[in-house]
């Protein structure tokens, strides 16, 4: 086993080369709608994630279509993602839109637990980046609401919502690259 191991981080070594993660340069200032060159983008991040999954700097992502409650929606050993930069999360509705064809309500990983609107990400990085819906978080109607969905509003953002409601989401795993040095 340990030298199947071995094989195949040499292996990845090999196939991904001087590979750099490629970084993301707007044409133009950040606006409510996609552009074209971050779903071009988008797309073309698949490697060295799973097939069916886009990176972004070191994780990969996936959309999951079927709609789970939030605690539920952990998949297959992946957290739900956390975002952590505007375009990070721009990539994010970009992924789902070349899934989906649109923009429906999406699990991420934030949630407050501990009622009183302290957010955490369930993958134990740092809540520093927040992309909130106008009015948001609200608790509505004094209704707890602990869980987080993006695609919501006019302008896409995140809402807190009750974390028992189904919805389609987003998971994200970290990937492994290994850096070639020369000397």
């Amino acid at each position: 086993m340990a030298m199947l191991t071995l094989l195949l981080l040499l292996s990845a070594a090999f196939t991904l080369g001087d590979r750099m993660t490629a970084r993301l340069q707007f044409r133009n200032p950040p606006c409510l709608l996609l552009s074209d060159d971050l779903v071009t983008f988008a797309a073309d991040q698949r490697n060295p994630c799973p097939r069916g999954w886009f990176q972004f700097n070191s994780r990969c992502f996936m959309f999951v279509k079927t709609a789970r409650t939030w605690p539920n929606a952990e998949y297959l050993g992946a957290n739900l993602a956390s975002v952590h930069s505007y375009e990070e999360s721009q990539f994010l509705q970009a992924v789902v839109l070349i899934t989906t064809g649109s923009f429906p309500l999406t699990w991420i990983g934030g949630f407050d637990a501990v009622q009183d609107r302290l957010w955490f990400w369930s993958d134990g990085s740092k809540f520093d980046h927040e992309s909130w819906a106008e009015g948001e978080p609200n608790n509505n109607n004094g209704a707890r609401e602990p869980c987080i969905h993006f695609n919501f509003g006019a302008e896409n953002g995140w809402n807190d919502v009750s974390c028992g409601k189904s919805y389609p989401s987003v998971c994200s795993i970290r990937t492994c690259l290994i850096l070639q040095t020369v000397n």
